[in-house]
């Protein structure tokens, strides 16, 4: 994979055309990393997160930057976010064409190729030892010196993407320390690396990246006119608060102190307790009947269906990877899980839905106060709108919200043409 360096240099060739702010653009480009400087019991220490992982792929690598760009492409002018997207795509290319010309195998053993002609299969000599004389090259030759260690030494920074935690970036052991002390000591000679050849896959590389943004952005413009369907997680597609009932039982067996007549609020060390202990059971519930059925036919009708979680990332373990395993065996397809976000109401907005399916009445209605129509998955005799607790109705109403919205613009349209010939 490339290093923190080589990043840095690709992210400056990009940046030739782009203008940005060279510093935060390059502090964008080595931010997915930091994982590595997490604390290892936060569930935001994961590389498949910050690096977008798609988990339906088997094989290879695959850091989805799509992904990233359809969710974030309202902040990619911030080149901290830029950066973040270039390092996504450089890694991609970089594993599948560029590492393949170092490594081999040989008898049976998988390895790399010295210059010299030797083999060697220590994979961390490769990928840190030796990579390090190599990038402190790169760093005189793109001029890249020490990087800021603290955030509050930054002009205009701004992050909220939820698949990274800054406490792994900034600080005396964050990744942008690491570099500015692992990274720009003494120069020596890669027994793998020559330079030439570095430096000009650092430009074929840039040359990548230019075209894959030319394509995300052509993708972004194809999918406005398309219907987008947000369905939340929790109670709409999984059976949640089952789960949570039978464990409370089970927790109240386990714990006969705790008096099951109080009504227990968040903040009560009673409720700490339980979800401390049963979070990760009470998350991965039985699919509601149809609702694979009922998603498939969406899906083939040709709408955009992304599923909504505010589950707090930093409190699970690997929680994206456990619910894409968890629906492929339960059959249930989408384009997109987005999880943790700040506001789903901004969420809906900021990426244009048309459909909200949830089963909570306070985001139903505040999604329906940024335009996004909703169907209310439960009953609820004093909402008026969509509802239904059955998902072999889903479709159906979609089908009624399309009818009416067609009628309805088709008679703006008819109306507008009317007065100007007036």
């Amino acid at each position: 994979m490339p290093s923190a360096r080589i990043h840095e240099a690709i992210a400056k060739e990009v940046n030739k055309n782009k203008g940005f702010d060279e510093l935060l653009l390059r502090i964008g480009t080595v931010a997915p990393d930091c994982w590595r400087n997490v604390e290892p019991k936060n569930g935001t220490k994961d590389k498949y997160l910050t690096h977008f992982w798609d988990f339906r792929v088997k094989n290879g690598q695959a850091n989805d930057y799509t992904e990233f760009y359809m969710k974030y492409y309202n902040y990619l002018s911030n080149p901290f976010y830029f950066g973040y997207l270039i390092h996504l795509i450089v890694d991609q290319y970089w594993k599948t064409y560029i590492d393949p010309k170092y490594e081999m195998v040989k008898d049976g053993i998988k390895g790399f190729r010295l210059k010299n002609g030797k083999f060697h299969n220590d994979e961390n000599w490769w990928g840190y030892f030796d990579s390090l004389k190599m990038q402190r090259k790169i760093a005189k030759i793109y001029g890249l010196g020490e990087l800021p260690i603290n955030q509050s030494d930054l002009v205009n920074f701004t992050c909220n993407i939820d698949e990274l935690n800054l406490n792994g970036l900034f600080g005396p052991n964050g990744t942008l320390n690491y570099i500015n002390k692992e990274i720009m000591a003494s120069d020596e000679e890669s027994e793998i690396y020559d330079i030439n050849e570095v430096i000009s896959d650092i430009y074929k590389t840039k040359e990548y990246v230019e075209e894959e943004l030319t394509k995300l952005a052509l993708l972004k413009e194809n999918s406005i006119n398309k219907i987008k369907i947000a369905v939340d997680i929790d109670d709409t597609i999984l059976s949640t608060k089952e789960l949570e009932k039978l464990y409370w039982k089970e927790f109240l067996l386990e714990n006969p102190q705790i008096d099951d007549n109080k009504e227990y609020e968040w903040g009560d060390i009673e409720l700490s307790m339980f979800w401390s202990q049963y979070r990760e059971k009470v998350a991965f519930g039985e699919a509601k009947p149809y609702v694979g059925k009922a998603l498939n036919e969406l899906i083939k009708r040709g709408y955009v269906v992304d599923l909504l979680s505010a589950r707090p990332l930093e409190k699970y373990a690997s929680l994206k990877q456990k619910l894409v395993n968890h629906f492929e065996l339960k059959g249930i397809n989408y384009r997109y899980i987005n999880l943790g976000f700040y506001s789903k109401k901004e969420f809906l907005k900021e990426h244009g839905y048309n459909i909200l399916i949830d089963n909570d009445m306070k985001y139903i209605l505040e999604a329906e106060s940024v335009g996004v129509i909703s169907i209310l998955y439960g009953n609820n005799s004093d909402y008026k709108g969509y509802q239904t607790d059955d998902w072999n109705q889903i479709p159906k109403l979609i089908d009624k919200i399309l009818e009416k919205r067609f009628n309805y613009e088709k008679s703006y349209c008819r109306d507008i043409i009317s007065n100007k010939v007036k």
